[in-house]
């Protein structure tokens, strides 16, 4: 795959998601991350109906070599090939959404269901920087999250081609994407936290085999 062409277009004002829903989930024993139901909710949904609420949201793509089934409005794209890493899914993603695409780009992924919540504290956070590419997520960890993210779409599509000049974009870190940018950092809360494990997922509600 290579990567989304710096953009040349006047973007319009707003905010557009890229959603990572999931690889192979071989932590998961195989699952579709996507579809696995907590609370009698797929996991998909429960960020998707959170999104949906963002303030200037405009366009919406999940990205999986899968087929989630997802609601009316929101685009499904696959990696390429597949299961090819997050690095070529967020170029997928960024892909698909260039041709309409927004002055910003958040990145978010399927298993930190409550993640959209910082979404509002991250677009602030950039927009007090303008010389910054990205805002992302410092988890209580230490770990700089990037699939807890909002970019300045211009800088997400020319890191992505950089990565793709450099490497290429399948099967790498995501973190790379970070790496070369200049991030303004955001304390997590919590909500970004990602559920890797259905015992992880068993801390956020009742999981459904």
């Amino acid at each position: 795959m290579t990567a989304p062409r710096n953009l040349e277009t006047t973007l319009a004002p707003g905010l557009d998601v890229i959603v990572l829903a999931g690889g192979r989930g071989s932590r998961m024993g195989g699952r579709d991350k996507a579809v696995v139901r907590v609370d009698g909710q797929r996991l998909i949904d429960v960020l998707l109906d959170d999104v949906s609420m963002l303030p200037g949201v405009m366009q919406v793509v999940a990205v999986s070599s899968r087929d989630p089934q997802l609601r009316p409005g929101v685009k499904v794209v696959a990696e390429e090939p597949p299961f090819s890493g997050p690095v070529a899914a967020v170029a997928a993603g960024a892909r698909a959404l260039a041709t309409e695409a927004c002055t910003h780009t958040a990145v978010l992924a399927v298993d930190a269901p409550e993640s959209s919540g910082l979404v509002p504290e991250l677009l602030d956070a950039l927009d007090e920087v303008p010389e910054a590419d990205a805002a992302a997520v410092r988890e209580v960890s230490g770990h700089l999250q990037p699939l807890c993210a909002v970019w300045r779409t211009r800088s997400l599509h020319r890191v992505l081609d950089e990565v793709a000049t450099d490497g290429g974009l399948t099967d790498r870190a995501a973190k790379l994407l970070l790496a070369r940018a200049e991030v303004v950092e955001v304390v997590g809360s919590g909500e970004e936290r990602d559920y890797d494990t259905l015992a992880d997922l068993a801390d956020y509600g009742e999981v459904e085999e």
